[in-house]
């Protein structure tokens, strides 16, 4: 089901125009000044500024005032909304996978740590079979072969370890995928200038 955007009365005016939409899609890419603006679309400054005086009433963009004389023009929140719906649901989808991903990842390092250390407690009594041989040699052979078995059994290594890096290499390469997707998505912005050229 796709997301509904609620637009009111000063939206509608604003988007009414493609001018104006050509600013919104223009700042969609990177903040501009007004004096770039004008000169990317070919309209003089004041016409530019009434455009951006109505956008920035009806809360789609920002005027971002910095340490420099230059006053840079930014898209708000529901301007990006309005422009790239898409492109937010990707990056949001993109983010809890990989949040996702990495929280699986220390569940399984842990796990992995664990077994590990269980392995090499397992085949510490390994290197003692040797001399519990030659201790046991006097004794009754089924107690020779009763210690074998236990210290067999006890340093078996499972395939479990490496299921769990390839799980975990399965979840970075989806979150990668899932990345990429997204870019390839993001369709490239048209902006028409006045004298009907395309950029």
């Amino acid at each position: 089901m796709e997301e509904q955007i609620l637009i009111d009365k000063e939206t509608l005016k604003a988007i009414a125009v493609d001018t104006r939409l050509n600013i919104l899609k223009l700042l969609s890419k990177k903040k501009y000044t007004l004096s770039d603006i004008s000169e990317i679309l070919g309209f003089g400054n004041s016409t530019v500024k009434e455009h951006l005086d109505i956008l920035s009433k009806a809360g789609l963009i920002k005027k971002e005032d910095t340490e420099r004389k230059w006053k840079y023009y930014s898209l708000t929140f529901k301007g990006k909304m309005l422009i790239e719906p898409r492109e937010i649901k990707v990056l949001f989808a993109f983010i809890t996978t990989l949040i996702a991903a990495i929280g699986i990842a220390f569940v399984f390092a842990k796990n992995f740590l664990v077994k590990e250390a269980q392995t090499f407690a397992a085949e510490a009594p390994r290197a003692l079979v040797p001399n519990l041989m030659e201790a046991a040699k006097d004794v009754n052979g089924e107690i020779v072969q009763a210690v074998e078995e236990t210290v067999i059994t006890g340093t078996q290594i499972s395939s479990y370890n490496l299921s769990i890096i390839m799980f975990v290499v399965l979840l970075v390469l989806i979150a990668l995928s899932a990345f990429f997707f997204g870019m390839l998505l993001k369709k490239p912005q048209l902006i028409i200038t006045k004298g009907g050229n395309k950029k």
